[in-house]
């Protein structure tokens, strides 16, 4: 059945694969029908060690409920009328682990069932666009010049101007503005390179193993648990994020300005907005790639008076495949990977893939550079280290990785700041069901966006992946027969998000000899806003039309009408009620004027470490309260300039 698995661990798997999606109903297949635990555990033979141990103790865990419960017998030794019972009894379990457990497992198994072949044609997916593409019109896709293992081998020295770690929107960035200024700049990246041919094939839950860090399962740990999903190629995770772009508000700059920051006042840092957001193409959602998903939440909020409007994002010519998550298939998405760093290396910056930063060189308390393992493309394994010597060293690994490499080496923290502060932007999905056929997945996957409450520290942005994936099946509710029933009538639901604005409850640490532990607990005040989110996004879908709207909160799974909306105010729900997810890991290493309060100076440079620069998300100050990636690349710009002056 795959690679790694135990024979106890497969009986559990089917069994738990079985319970969860029966036979019958309106979509005849069940789990057993088509193999669906063979696929899982396939998958998990293919994961990483760290992914693939997680898995397993979820699976070896819930299976053990019964028996931890005073019952004489493992789950899967269950009769299938005890297991379907069991299953139905663990969301309202006082057990957290075996809550925790079996969502995370269920999740696995509506992605594997809702993205197989035979399911996705049941409900009408095919994956095709809201506007047809003319592929002998589409310009030929774009491939970056980059150097390998075996091109490039262990024990090799590389020299250079700049080293810089990670090729995201920090590091693309950094590399563009370096290499035009005449610099000599070698690119970092511990992932593969990849283009728009690689994501015209296979289905999204495919991609999502092989772009994503963790195979997509990152979590942070504590007060609930929070997926944290990441990307790992070059051009970082702008190569699997939505797309969104706006400005960090006015107010935020401000705040940043007035603590003593030079140079971020609305009015300084336009230029360097107008920059970004001219190379990478920011517009806002056309009307015919807005799609079902993006027009039903736009109806609601225009009926209620509510501010927002269609989202502005990195796109050109895009044709609203609604897959933007899983690699953008006409490369209309400006990732770093089709925009800075294709500019970067026409300048002459050079990029090295498949190679993992292990340390810091530091002589003379200096940065000189970096070591770093070369990796087998194939496998992973490391083949031995290179090192590239350089002037200069960004660290450009983002919030969760930058902050990590360094507290490894005991380097960079005498402000006691590196690694904490940690913002994600935790959120709820929401989710609506509508009398007629939307099909929510056709268009841009992130569509229009509600800032009704945005000072409040409130986001809302309609989101709609393609199914199986995130929020949109995963808060419909009930088990076994119920679930698939309703999960039958997918083509009329749609979803949205959130974006809570956090206090930077998190904290990252490095554990063993290359993981990293990410700790965040969700404070009460942010758990307010989150619930608060969801209650809005009701008010909005009913505003709409809808006639069902699937909260995702323990003991309210579903509400019927306007009037149960204050059901969701007025619920005592606790922090481990809230099935949370968050995409915006920012503000480990921030900067500041005080050497003792922020880890760089106001330019990214580290306090301590002559040489060594942070230019990634990790220097923001404090939340952004949107979507990071501009505000990201326009500190970065600013500061990479300032840094290629000082080099030349």
């Amino acid at each position: 059945m795959g690679r790694g698995l135990s024979d106890i661990e497969r009986s559990a798997l089917e069994a738990i694969c079985d319970t969860l999606i029966p036979p019958g109903g309106p979509i005849p297949e069940g789990a057993s029908d088509i193999d669906l635990a063979g696929e899982i555990a396939g998958w998990i033979g293919r994961f990483t060690p760290t992914t693939r141990r997680a898995v397993r103790a979820m699976i070896l865990g819930f299976d053990a409920t019964p028996l931890l419960a005073g019952r004489p017998r493992l789950f899967h030794q269950l009769s299938p009328e005890e297991r379907d019972r069991w299953i139905g009894a663990t969301g309202d379990s006082s057990f957290r682990l075996r809550r925790e457990a079996l969502g995370g497992l269920q999740a696995l198994i509506q992605l594997a069932y809702a993205s197989h072949p035979r399911i996705a044609a049941a409900i009408g997916y095919d994956g095709s666009p809201a506007v047809p593409v003319d592929w002998d019109r589409i310009a030929p896709p774009v491939r970056l010049p980059v150097r390998q293992y075996p091109e490039i081998r262990p024990g090799q020295d590389i020299e250079a101007d700049v080293a810089i770690v990670g090729s995201g929107a920090g590091g693309a960035v950094a590399a563009d503005a370096l290499a035009r200024a005449g610099l000599r700049v070698v690119l970092i990246e511990e992932g593969g390179a990849f283009n728009r041919e690689d994501f015209r094939t296979g289905r999204p839950a495919d991609r999502l193993m092989r772009l994503y860090r963790d195979d997509g399962l990152t979590v942070t740990i504590g007060t609930p648990i929070v997926a944290l999903p990441m990307g790992r190629a070059v051009g970082g995770t702008t190569v699997i994020n939505s797309g969104t772009c706006f400005r960090t508000p006015e107010e935020i700059l401000h705040a940043w300005s007035s603590s003593g920051i030079p140079g971020v006042t609305p009015e300084e840092m336009a230029p360097w907005f107008d920059a970004v957001e001219e190379t990478i193409g920011v517009a806002p959602v056309a009307g015919d790639i807005l799609g079902p998903n993006g027009e039903a939440f736009r109806r609601g909020a225009a009926a209620l008076g509510y501010s927002g409007g269609p989202i502005r994002r990195n796109a050109r010519g895009c044709h609203g495949h609604g897959a933007c998550a899983f690699g953008c298939p006409v490369d209309a998405k400006q990732g770093m990977h089709v925009s800075y760093l294709p500019r970067a290396t026409q300048a002459g910056a050079e990029i090295l893939a498949h190679v993992r930063a292990r340390s810091v060189g530091i002589r003379d308390g200096r940065a000189l550079g970096v070591l770093v393992d070369v990796l087998d493309p194939e496998t992973e394994r490391s083949l031995g280290t290179l090192r590239v010597r350089a002037r200069a060293t960004v660290l450009s690994a983002g919030a969760v990785y930058t902050p990590a490499l360094l507290l490894r080496q005991r380097i960079a923290d005498s402000s006691g700041q590196l690694g904490r502060n940690l913002v994600i932007h935790p959120g709820l999905g929401t989710t609506a069901m509508f009398d007629e056929d939307l099909r929510a997945w056709k268009g841009v996957m992130q569509s229009y966006y509600v800032d009704e409450k945005l000072k409040d520290g409130i986001l809302l942005e309609a989101t709609f992946p393609p199914p199986g994936i995130g929020y949109s099946a995963g808060s419909l509710p009930g088990t076994g027969r119920a679930r698939k029933e309703l999960f039958a009538l997918y083509p009329q639901v749609v979803a949205c998000g959130s974006i809570v604005s956090d206090g930077g409850n998190g904290r990252v640490r490095p554990m063993g000899r290359g993981g990293v532990l990410i700790r965040y607990d969700l404070s009460r005040e942010d758990a307010a806003k989150a619930i608060e989110a969801v209650a809005l996004a009701a008010e909005i879908y009913f505003a709409a039309g809808a006639k069902r709207v699937f909260p995702m909160l323990p003991g309210l799974p579903e509400i019927s009408s306007p009037k149960e909306v204050a059901g969701i105010r007025a619920g005592n729900w606790k922090r481990t009620d809230l099935h949370l997810s968050a995409y915006h890991p920012m503000g480990t290493a921030r900067m500041g004027p005080d050497p003792s309060r922020s880890v760089v100076d106001p330019w990214g440079a580290v306090w301590d470490v002559p040489g060594l620069h942070i230019l990634d998300a990790s220097i923001v100050p404090s939340s952004t309260h949107v979507n990071p990636q501009v505000t990201i690349m326009a500190l970065v710009a600013r500061s990479a300039a300032r840094l290629a002056d000082s080099l030349t």
